[in-house]
């Protein structure tokens, strides 16, 4: 699922005009929220204050109660696409899954959800997974709306990664077969771990810096976690033995995989810092997956296994989390659990 950052571009921020204009070019694929201006907790209690007047936002309502209707907008941008997603009426069991998928969220993202996410949806025939689409900006308070594909409530975690990793390659040759072993939990316990790594993302400033006498100078996390691994938002430094793994389709100028290729494909990722084909798409998305597996396979003690097969056998099955390349930086992944840090972003 293709995605892009059509918000930032050398660390600026677009504006939201620009954000509509570029949304047609994204037609499958997870939208990245931007990392915009930092946030503190003073600053917090003042902006969400005017918030909840202009923009009929409270922090203090539940998360199911804040399943809407899709924004206008978000659904005339998928119409003037050429698409035709339909708003999908939630059934008991179905809010059920949703409370279970927050329940299991850290909790620096449940108190930063709490704040910054003003809303929900599902639609079926929905193209894309999620779309997590800025909807207020007043000051330093960034509110956020996520669109969800409805089906995936349907999902378990493994067959959902199984249908998107095999986007990557081209159809035809049933000698081979990629899988992924995710667990059973709902799918939507890991898309929303994802999307909700990019509210926080954007809420908190975690990757991102500042401009100084006309210098732009990294916050603390950004220089660990881009260090040796991104020279910016796209463009990855570190070393790649196998070029073959960044010509995957989630990259820029990327295209599709023959299935034969597969086991050569996770070889190359076992060789670099990157917890799947996806993440090496942009700096944000690595940050988005690497804290979804992370919390996946560690905290909720699920697998997350690659697993490639000729003719039925297994030929290769990876398990990126115990990579001594990312298990040597789960010592960034501390941010996300100690809520305390909401008072000092960056």
């Amino acid at each position: 699922m293709f995605t892009a950052n059509p918000l930032i571009k050398n660390n600026n921020t677009y504006s939201m005009h620009s954000y509509k204009q570029i949304f047609k070019g994204l037609i499958v694929g997870i939208l990245v929220v931007a990392p915009l201006s930092g946030f503190c907790q003073k600053e917090k209690q003042n902006a969400t204050g005017v918030t909840k007047g202009q923009y009929g936002f409270d922090a203090d309502t539940t998360y199911l109660s804040r399943i809407s209707v899709t924004p206008p907008e978000i659904l005339n941008q998928f119409r003037e696409a050429g698409m035709s997603p339909t708003e999908h009426r939630l059934t008991k069991e179905e809010k059920e899954v949703i409370a279970a998928a927050f329940a299991a969220l850290p909790p620096f993202h449940r108190w930063v959800l709490q704040e910054h996410l003003k809303s929900i949806s599902f639609l079926d025939n929905m193209p894309n997974t999620a779309l997590t689409s800025p909807i207020a900006e007043n000051g330093t308070s960034k509110l956020y709306h996520i669109t969800f594909r409805a089906a995936i409530l349907h999902q378990n975690i493994s067959e959902w990664l199984t249908e998107k990793e095999r986007t990557c390659y081209q159809k035809g040759d049933s000698t081979y077969s990629v899988s992924v072993n995710g667990g059973t939990l709902s799918a939507l316990t890991y898309v929303l771990l994802h999307e909700g790594t990019h509210v926080v993302d954007g809420s908190m400033h975690i990757i991102g810096g500042d401009s100084i006498a006309g210098k732009l100078r990294y916050n603390a996390f950004t220089k660990a976690f881009k260090k040796h691994r991104w020279n910016n938002i796209t463009t990855i430094i570190c070393p790649v033995p196998n070029s073959l793994v960044l010509k995957n389709r989630f990259r820029k100028g990327g295209s599709l995989f023959r299935t034969s290729q597969a086991a050569e494909v996770y070889q190359g990722l076992q060789q670099i810092p990157f917890v799947s084909l996806y993440s090496t798409s942009s700096w944000h998305e690595n940050l988005a997956e690497f804290l979804a597996v992370y919390h996946l396979t560690q905290m909720l003690k699920q697998p997350f296994k690659i697993i490639v097969t000729k003719n039925g056998k297994d030929v290769l099955t990876y398990e990126p989390i115990k990579s001594p390349l990312l298990r040597k930086e789960f010592g960034l992944m501390k941010r996300f659990y100690q809520v305390s840090d909401i008072k000092r972003p960056g």
